[in-house]
């Protein structure tokens, strides 16, 4: 009967390139075939079934075949593409040599897959690539190319170097934030090559200690020359990562501030003042502090919380902002008379004669903070922290600061005060932009303004 074995694979092979079912349909077209081509012996339906699941691929229902010159073939594509890839995805595969497959009738990773495992022992054919090594890892070959490129590499210079591996399984490494940060160009830095410059680090986190110890939280510190060391890096992807290497042990990063380690309130406690303030339509600012004191939460960071749903109408009292409406396009036009395109401090809008009323409310500095920082379409608010004395800046959205120490300085310079401690401070707080005096902090305003003239 091997002479019957071998005529039934070759109808297979000729007349079902698309793969053979195990069914009465298929099973007797070979039968008819086999009949009609003068076969000598006699052979029935099960004996074509039997030597198809004995000599073929199963996938999907169906049964594939390959040729021994066929094989031959597909061994040598291969060796050709493992001699230079050392990662190959079936795919990938499949996609950059579709024509010669479907040559061999196979047209689909998993069919190329089971044919592989099949007939080459010399290499290695795990679930969803092959490998000319046992331990082979996507996630080696990537690092492998950054490590050959000494520069940033996109997504699409990555796929001209790994051409078997499919992109989306080269982004779904990249997306780890971890190991690969977006550069300037466009690209990505793999974390094991960034620079760090160790005395800044120590003595920003200095920085940072000596800032919470005067305000409780930190918020400006200099890192310019890890900056410098890592030019490719966009600068807030090289703080994340210096922050998560250097500082996470021992400071917390609430937005842009640092605060020590134990000192800022804990997650379930801001979830709980939070869901405090969602059960209320008005809430007081005794009760306010009432409820952060019994949960832990400072002051400023309950005033920070409370600002995040609810406007504040005056100095005791918060309410929802569903239940607030302002005319934004009129107050931002009342404003312009007090901005006059510069920056100001709030305490300097000192009338609020012809602001579109607010049905049941009066204005006041308050309300102006609380329009600014949600709903203003013109002007900006910033402060040094969220506070019940009306400290902050108001200044145009076209311009652009790094933090409210260049507002302060950029204030500074604007009206011309002398670059002298005394003189920067006794502005500075005359006019609201700070409520008390820390020398370290005016040293740095001094410094930043000087760097703007």
């Amino acid at each position: 009967m091997a002479d019957a074995m071998t005529k039934i694979l070759e109808i297979v092979k000729n007349n079902f390139p698309n793969g053979i079912r195990d069914d009465f349909i298929d099973l007797n077209k070979v039968l008819r075939i086999y009949s009609a081509s003068g076969a000598g012996a006699n052979i029935s339906r099960d004996f074509i079934a039997e030597v198809i699941r004995a000599n073929g691929i199963a996938e999907g229902g169906r049964f594939y075949f390959i040729s021994d010159a066929d094989s031959e073939e597909l061994r040598r594509l291969i060796d050709s593409i493992l001699s230079s890839h050392a990662v190959a995805y079936y795919s990938a595969v499949c996609e950059k040599h579709r024509d010669f497959l479907a040559r061999l009738h196979i047209f689909s990773p998993e069919v190329l897959k089971k044919f592989l495992r099949e007939v080459d022992a010399a290499h290695f054919y795990f679930d969803e690539f092959c490998s000319a090594k046992r331990a082979s890892r996507l996630e080696y070959e990537i690092s492998r190319a950054f490590i050959a490129a000494e520069t940033s590499l996109s997504l699409a210079d990555l796929q001209e170097k790994l051409p078997y591996i499919p992109a989306e399984k080269i982004a779904a490494v990249l997306a780890d934030a971890k190991k690969y940060l977006p550069a300037n160009t466009g690209g990505y830095i793999p974390a094991f090559r960034l620079q760090f410059d160790l005395d800044e680090i120590r003595a920003a986190k200095r920085q940072i200690s000596a800032q919470i110890d005067a305000n409780g939280y930190a918020e400006n510190f200099s890192l310019s020359s890890n900056c410098a060391l890592n030019p490719e890096l966009n600068e807030k992807y090289l703080f994340s990562a210096i922050y998560e290497k250097f500082f996470a042990n021992d400071f917390v990063k609430r937005g842009k501030k640092f605060y020590r380690k134990g000192d800022t309130a804990s997650a379930d406690a801001t979830k709980n003042l939070r869901e405090f303030i969602a059960r209320h339509d008005e809430i007081s600012l005794d009760k306010l502090f009432e409820t952060s004191e019994k949960l832990n939460i400072a002051q400023n960071i309950a005033l920070y919380i409370a600002h995040e749903t609810l406007t504040r109408v005056d100095k005791n009292l918060f309410v929802k902002d569903a239940l607030i409406h302002f005319d934004a396009a009129g107050i931002d036009a009342a404003l312009a008379p007090f901005v006059q395109g510069k920056i100001i401090s709030l305490q300097s809008v000192t009338s609020f004669t012809g602001f579109p009323p607010v049905e049941g409310y009066s204005w006041n500095l308050f309300l102006l903070e609380s329009f600014l920082r949600k709903f203003s379409q013109k002007y900006v608010y910033a402060a040094p922290s969220a506070n019940s004395a009306n400290i902050g800046a108001i200044y145009p959205r076209t311009m652009k600061f790094k933090d409210y120490l260049d507002v302060q300085a950029a204030a500074v310079v604007q009206e011309k005060i002398p670059l002298e401690k005394s003189a920067v401070e006794e502005f500075l707080l005359a006019k609201g932009y700070r409520g008390k005096r820390i020398e370290k902090v005016t040293a740095r305003i001094i410094a930043r303004a000087q760097d703007f003239i």
